[in-house]
């Protein structure tokens, strides 16, 4: 069964992770190093002369110190109450309390008004979705003229296609030892899902990065490897 984030089922189920984890003490679910990429985002979005970032998901935090740098208002935004509570004693540790705003939000239906954000940074999301056109559409529709998403999809390069507790459930589709769906492309399927979107990209690139031991998810330290995919609105 391809569950995904934009399910009930899933959405409480990274709320109860987040939980999980906030109340046996860490800090965080995936731990406090941001993600590198967060900072290029960042840079760009201030570039632009953004006044309003929005971080979706932004899950516990984790990216909201990197991102504040990119704009005036932060946005944070996610479909768990505890990731966001948990994300607030980050912003608050960091100092950017009172630049960041918190919003539960879906990434299919926002209900935010259409050219009202200058940046949006969408950061493992899409690969969670089996519909993830939809979100990208969605997300467009609310950005300002001018304004760009950043957003990433994991290549087959990346460590969640080998690890031993993730099952192959099709063409590079997976299951992993929690029940999330992941979708992992090359090239030709991401340009396929861009296109069916009907949105032409500014920029794709290739990251890779290292990630920390994620209390209760992936308890190793691991690589992470994603097309970062950079699209402007015209």
């Amino acid at each position: 069964m391809k569950e995904n984030l934009e399910g009930a089922t899933q959405v409480a189920m990274w709320d109860g992770q987040y939980d999980l984890a906030h109340h046996e003490g860490n800090a965080n679910l995936w731990g406090d190093p941001h993600v590198p990429y967060a900072e290029v985002a960042a840079r760009r979005f201030a570039e632009n002369s953004a006044s309003v970032v929005l971080d979706l998901p932004c899950g516990d935090g984790r990216n909201l110190p990197a991102l504040s740098a990119g704009a005036p208002i932060l946005l944070a935004a996610d479909t768990s109450p505890t990731a966001m509570a948990i994300a607030a004693e980050v912003a608050e540790k960091a100092g950017i309390r009172d630049k960041t705003v918190f919003v539960q939000l879906n990434a299919f239906a926002t209900g935010l008004l259409d050219d009202s954000i200058d940046g949006i940074y969408a950061w493992d999301l899409l690969g969670h979705l089996t519909k993830p056109g939809d979100a990208l559409r969605e997300f467009y529709r609310v950005l300002r003229p001018g304004g760009s998403l950043i957003s990433n999809v994991w290549t087959m390069n990346d460590c969640q296609v080998v690890d031993p507790n993730v099952t192959s459930i099709g063409d590079k589709e997976y299951v992993d030892h929690f029940g999330f769906y992941c979708r992992h492309y090359d090239r030709e399927s991401l340009n396929a899902m861009l296109e069916s979107a009907g949105l032409v990209p500014e920029l794709i690139e290739v990251a890779s990065w290292i990630d920390p031991a994620h209390a209760h998810y992936r308890t190793y330290e691991h690589r992470h490897e994603s097309f970062v995919i950079t699209i402007r609105k015209h």
